[in-house]
């Protein structure tokens, strides 16, 4: 029978009508949203209104977001503003599982592509972060998408996914510098290109701070972290890494240390012995050595950030440790493959099968716990929500209404009011435990 073969255009296309089929069928079940999301929600819907943007308070401004939002929110109003963010995280977070896969196929093959996209189903981030509509999974889809643009030779492309990266995370614009320098370098994108995406990333993240009232980006987000925030430990950027390798796995994080290890000695044996360094699990390309490269940099860049007092929340790495899952994913099949490993048995394949086998059920055992993590936040934000607009129903508040810190974006979102005019900062701060808790309060 003739194998079917598909084009990488057909594969994109593909991939995208799969996402967009999933996403709006979640919206069918649950449509669970996050504190940041509803609140870019209130900015797009500031952007373009008569209300004015203001970003005094959380969460912090993200051009991305608001810009994405806000030509919706002149047709939709309240629930539909929801749905629609919800369908491009969701969306994001199934096309993240493709890009991965379609990452380690290109240095690992199938097997690769298969283990990838299972590493990144079962992540920390994955399914809770994507659900409630957090922007981890379209940083993850942007920076692994950048690559793989680049792979196709679609230069500007590449250029255009990290522009919108760093309208997410203000980290990949020295990425952009770098790419820019070189495709200008090497004649395959004009000077200016690149000199306008970085002046229109400097541009939308001002925003609030040059046209509107609000902090700089600089300013809100040395106050974003929680208790629990990399900044608050003893040691902030060795906590970011150590963030960092937990989110990759216990077992393919071991893999991806030694494909650093092993990264290092084939720049070294490039470099100064101008010789490949061989079969090694990782390293043996340019491509693979500026792609470990620019990961490992992605998460020494948060460290830093960290380390100066910035919060290096968790979700700040899902752009590298994306790219780690597609790494560890051809390093398994790459160490299953190995002569030392072969040596063990006569069987190759019975070899591959039991490597991943190994590494999959024991991924998968240490992953349980993040999971039912993640499902419980779902529950927590449906409930949460719901519980806001029961209270909204039942007080009939005559005037305004308020709410907590951890609470104000929902209702702002559902009463079309600036976020500083619906927080309280007196009000105790309270996380969804029962109906037992008042979420909203008259105003005196």
């Amino acid at each position: 029978m003739r194998r079917l073969e598909f084009t990488p255009n057909q594969l994109l296309l593909g991939a995208l009508l799969i996402a967009a089929g999933l996403s709006a069928l979640s919206l069918l079940f649950n449509h669970a949203i996050d504190y940041d999301p509803e609140g870019w929600i209130v900015y797009g819907r500031e952007l373009l209104s008569s209300q004015p943007l203001n970003t005094t308070g959380f969460p912090a401004w993200k051009p991305l977001p608001a810009i994405m939002i806000a030509p919706i929110t002149l047709i939709t109003r309240g629930e539909g503003d929801v749905y629609y963010w919800l369908f491009i995280s969701r969306a994001a977070a199934v096309l993240t599982v493709f890009a991965c896969a379609a990452l380690a196929h290109r240095f690992g093959g199938r097997v690769a592509a298969v283990l990838a996209g299972f590493m990144v189903v079962i992540s920390p981030w994955w399914a809770g972060d994507g659900a409630v509509g957090r922007d981890s999974s379209l940083s993850a889809v942007l920076f692994v998408g950048a690559f793989l643009a680049h792979y196709r030779g679609w230069y500007r492309w590449a250029v255009l996914a990290m522009v919108g990266l760093a309208l997410l995370r203000p980290e990949a614009t020295p990425f952009i510098m770098l790419y820019g320098f070189w495709m200008w370098r090497s004649r395959r994108l004009a000077w200016w290109f690149t000199a306008g995406a970085i002046a229109v990333i400097a541009l939308l993240w001002l925003v609030p701070t040059i046209f509107h009232s609000g902090l700089s980006p600089a300013a809100i987000s040395r106050d974003s972290g929680g208790t629990n925030a990399a900044v608050n430990s003893s040691f902030p950027a060795l906590t970011v890494i150590i963030d960092a390798a937990k989110q990759t796995h216990q077992l393919p994080a071991v893999l991806l240390a030694l494909a650093i290890f092993t990264s290092l000695y084939a720049l070294y044996s490039l470099v100064l012995r101008r010789r490949s360094a061989g079969e090694v699990l990782w390293g043996r390309n340019g491509e693979e050595l500026i792609l470990i490269g620019a990961s490992v940099a992605w998460v020494l860049i948060v460290a830093a950030e960290t380390q100066k007092g910035y919060a290096g929340n968790p979700r700040y790495l899902v752009p590298a440790v994306a790219v780690f899952f597609a790494v560890g994913s051809v390093a398994i099949v790459r160490l299953a493959g190995s002569r030392f490993v072969l040596g063990l048995t006569h069987s190759p394949r019975a070899t591959l099968v039991a490597v991943v086998a190994i590494c999959v059920v024991g991924t998968a055992a240490f992953s349980v716990h993040s999971l039912k993590s993640g499902v419980r936040l779902i529950q927590g934000r449906d409930h949460q929500v719901q519980a806001i607009r029961e209270e909204l129903l039942t007080l009939r508040c005559p005037g305004k209404v308020y709410a907590n810190s951890s609470n104000n974006a929902y209702l702002a979102q559902l009463t079309g009011r600036p976020l500083q005019d619906t927080v309280d900062w007196h009000l105790p701060y309270l996380w969804f435990k029962g109906n037992s808790f008042w979420f909203v309060y008259c105003a005196p």
